[in-house]
């Protein structure tokens, strides 16, 4: 199907059982990739995602592909944490919850005061350990992302192979609350495909903004992140070519981000229920890729 799982509610929002629910039928309906963090989950007795994740993995023996995260202390969002001797820590930590070696570990936020360097060898040390199998960044620039490549290449590490920008068919309003976050933008998505990283987007239906429906919950972040006049316009020519498609806009949002680039896009979705789980992951396989004239289409030129 080429979408992940997101886990940010999983034992917060969501009871396990919920979990458990949501975990099962994302398997059986072919999804394999999940994406937590340490930090997921949150409660009053700490963070439960990747425990609860551990334990159905435990449970059901399924093989799933669980990106995690490090770097990150969710009292300063803004702010990162790469010390060395952290991120393996919090590797490890969360090897241990999980029941198994992540198979890739992204850096959560980024710290240019760090050299690249320092974080590539704490990397390193941890695949050649078997702590994960692959390491990625979360809301790196490209100029970052270059930087770490290029040192990798010159020393014969392993250089990133995922990077999760925010990215949607609904375009942040600038200045744009959240500035640490860091969004996808052309640039971004043809250095993804130069050196062939898998692109896994988060907030890929605009914290709800461009879904069929949403709680409201949201709707103060829409206010201020997404309500401007190219946005609404945006979202009215997805909901159309939806219906005429036959699918729901909510998988089309989705299918857009998978064909408006070449390079490799496994997009990030948060169900709550399952019958959005199978809606989404049905008509998102029904969607295929998209035309260039269709993307164009729904992305429109407006600010």
């Amino acid at each position: 199907m080429g979408l992940a799982l997101g886990t940010f509610e999983f034992g917060s929002a969501l009871s396990a059982r919920r979990v458990f629910e949501l975990l099962d039928t994302f398997h059986d309906l072919g999804g394999r990739v999940l994406d937590t963090a340490p930090t997921y989950g949150p409660t009053a007795s700490g963070p439960r995602a990747e425990q609860l994740i551990g334990r159905w993995l435990a449970t059901t023996g399924a093989r799933m592909y669980t990106v995690t995260k490090a770097g990150l202390a969710p009292a300063r969002p803004g702010q990162a944490d790469l010390r060395p001797e952290q991120l393996i820590r919090s590797a490890e930590q969360s090897a241990q919850r999980l029941g198994a070696p992540p198979a890739a570990l992204v850096l959560h936020r980024d710290d240019p005061a760090v050299p690249v360097g320092e974080v590539a060898d704490a990397l390193q040390h941890l695949i050649d350990t078997g702590t994960i199998q692959a390491a990625g960044a979360s809301n790196w620039t490209t100029a970052r992302l270059h930087a770490w490549c290029t040192h990798s290449a010159g020393a014969g590490r392993t250089g990133p192979r995922i990077t999760q920008p925010l990215w949607s068919l609904a375009r942040r309003t600038a200045p744009c609350p959240e500035p640490w976050l860091t969004e996808a933008d052309p640039e971004h998505l043809a250095f993804a495909e130069q050196y062939g990283l898998t692109v896994m987007p988060y907030r890929t239906l605009a914290a709800g903004y461009l879904a069929d429906r949403h709680s409201g919950r949201h709707h103060a972040h829409h206010t201020t992140t997404y309500d401007t006049l190219g946005n609404a316009g945006r979202r009215v020519r997805l909901r159309a070519a939806a219906r005429r498609l036959g699918i729901s806009g909510t998988a089309l949002a989705l299918a857009y981000l998978r064909s408006a680039t070449r390079a490799h896009v496994v997009p990030v979705i948060g169900p709550t229920s399952i019958r959005q789980l199978t809606s989404v992951m049905t008509d998102t396989g029904r969607a295929g890729r998209l035309s260039p004239d269709l993307c164009a289409h729904l992305a429109g030129n407006e600010a």
